[in-house]
């Protein structure tokens, strides 16, 4: 079997295993991370070859750039303060506190060396923590706390892996350089991704939806990783920033890219995730064989070092909620007191994952000390929090009752379906003043939309059974051309809504999405009306 036979046999798992994932209500990274463990034991299987230098800009583009397109700027500075403890304070903590620990436990491990495994360990994954907790309705703060720490706390980690890395290699390691590169990276891929993202909108605007306006969608956040790389920043914002930039704009050519994007970004992620998770399965059972001395050993080692940062994020996570309470109640402040069991669940949410993967993998081949046992020490944290704390943080959620109702959802939904009926509404108001559109068109048009609005879910608050009929084509046409203008507007004040604080983007992004489909639905009609009357 070659190599490229392996890749699509992942592929292939991975579709035919996602739907078993649902059924038995099993985060599918789990289920493709024991399949890899499973297919490792095959005789003859070959060693999926692939170059470390290659494994971040390939995997993490897609997948943080699908996991960002569900948030938005909004909820990142409304917790700021939160995400910025998680996402670098604690990835030094654990990196340093795991350095001391893994030196301890390998007599002769240079501390340096150990603090870039500890690097590499300490990030949660965002794509392994959103896929748990997926359907599990927690509260929308701690939902956005715990993305926003997946998102983010690359950024430091992957810095001060670099860091710890070259020190290893010249015997050199500076605090202040280290913080330095660190506000650097940041800066520079903050301001790198809001480029792409202005010349993306730019391209946009000037390409058709579909496939070009896709297609270039789906390239940009590789350029985005790319480009901050290479200018010494952080790739992994330079994506963030993109992706949350992009998710700003609802004009009416962006409903197509939208509608098509979507789909794409939603085949990509789950395609790279499940290869990503199998593949760590996978090699496991080579790195195990390759690394020397007793096994019992290594894995003694390896479980230590996962109880550690295990144990590290529920000291940090239980502390700093503790101050943060103390501090909120002595400000007198509104914000929702956060109880021990949303830290629990927080603390529990630790997943690692594909950052950790690639980051192990890319280790120096030469020179870099005990650089095998180091990648099983990884993997084997990846391995253990993913099945256990995976496939226990639904239970755990539900156990401790931290989940919103399906009642205060479903009156969020109406609220955004509300504001953006009345938009569209309005926009007719405003054409009502015109003499270029027929006032018969008009009601016929609020009528539709009445109608429209009900399909999609809005609760009826009025007869809707009244329609004026369309009598000629050139009717139709304009009618169309007025139903259109009603749907830009619903959109636009959608998009605004996403960005107000309090709004789950999660719910805009469905109602967004139904606007769009029911826009590409009427186009098509419309185009159709057009054609059968030419």
């Amino acid at each position: 079997m070659g190599q490229l036979t392996l890749l699509l046999v992942l592929l292939t798992a991975t579709i035919a295993l996602s739907p078993l994932a649902v059924r038995w209500n099993v985060p599918y990274p789990v289920l493709l991370l024991v399949f890899g463990l499973l297919i490792a034991f095959v005789p003859g299987l070959p060693r999926a070859d692939i170059s470390p230098d290659l494994i971040l800009p390939l995997v993490l583009p897609p997948l943080l750039f699908a996991a960002a397109r569900r948030t938005s700027w909004r909820e990142f500075l409304d917790n700021r303060r939160a995400i910025g403890l998680l996402a670098v304070a604690l990835v030094g903590v654990t990196a340093l506190v795991v350095g001391v620990v893994l030196q301890a436990l390998v007599p002769g491990l240079p501390l340096i060396a150990a603090i870039a495994l500890g690097a590499l360990v300490a990030p949660p994954d965002p794509v392994a923590a959103t896929t748990v907790a997926r359907g599990l309705r927690l509260p929308r703060r701690l939902q956005t706390v715990l993305e926003g720490e997946g998102l983010s706390n690359d950024a430091t980690s992957l810095v001060l892996y670099e860091v710890a890395v070259a020190a290893v290699a010249t015997g050199a390691f500076s605090p202040v350089k280290a913080g330095g590169q660190l506000l650097l990276a940041i800066a520079l891929g903050i301001a790198i991704g809001l480029l792409i993202a202005l010349a993306t909108r730019w391209l946009l605007n000037r390409l058709p939806a579909h496939p070009a306006g896709t297609a270039l969608v789906l390239v940009v956040p590789f350029v985005a990783y790319v480009a901050a790389d290479e200018a010494h920043g952080s790739g992994v914002l330079a994506v963030v920033t993109l992706a949350l930039a992009l998710s700003r704009y609802a004009d009416k050519e962006s409903a197509a890219t939208r509608l098509a994007a979507g789909t794409t970004w939603e085949i990509v992620e789950l395609l790279v995730t499940g290869a990503a998770f199998a593949f760590v399965g996978l090699e496991l059972r080579v790195i195990a064989e390759s690394v020397p001395g007793d096994v019992t050993v290594l894995i003694g080692q390896a479980l230590a070092i996962t109880a550690v940062v295990v144990v590290v994020r529920f000291v940090w996570i239980f502390m700093v909620g503790y101050l943060e309470e103390k501090f909120r109640r002595r400000r007198g402040r509104d914000a929702e007191p956060v109880g021990w069991q949303e830290m629990t669940v927080a603390s529990w949410a630790g997943m690692r994952g594909v950052v950790t993967l690639a980051a192990a993998l890319a280790l120096p081949t030469e020179g870099f000390p005990e650089r095998d046992r180091l990648i099983f020490i990884a993997f084997v944290v990846i391995i253990v929090t993913l099945l256990v704390q995976g496939l226990t943080l639904p239970l755990l959620v539900r156990r401790l009752g931290v989940q919103t109702s399906a009642s205060h959802r479903s009156a969020s939904e109406q609220k955004v379906m509300r504001r953006a009926r009345d938009a569209g509404f309005d926009r007719l108001d405003e054409l009502r003043g015109t003499e270029s559109v027929d006032e018969k068109l008009l009601e016929q048009a609020y009528q539709d939309a009445t109608t429209m609005w009900h399909k999609l879910g809005l609760d009826p608050d009025e007869d809707d059974d009244h329609k004026f009929p369309v009598t000629s084509t050139e009717q139709a046409r304009h009618l169309a051309r007025v139903e259109a203008e009603l749907l830009t507007a619903a959109r636009v004040e959608v998009v605004s809504a996403r960005n107000e604080r309090g709004a789950d983007p999660v719910i805009v992004d469905e109602v967004l999405h139904r606007l769009d489909a029911t826009g590409a639905v009427a186009k098509t009609n419309s185009v159709s009306d057009e054609t059968e009357h030419g």
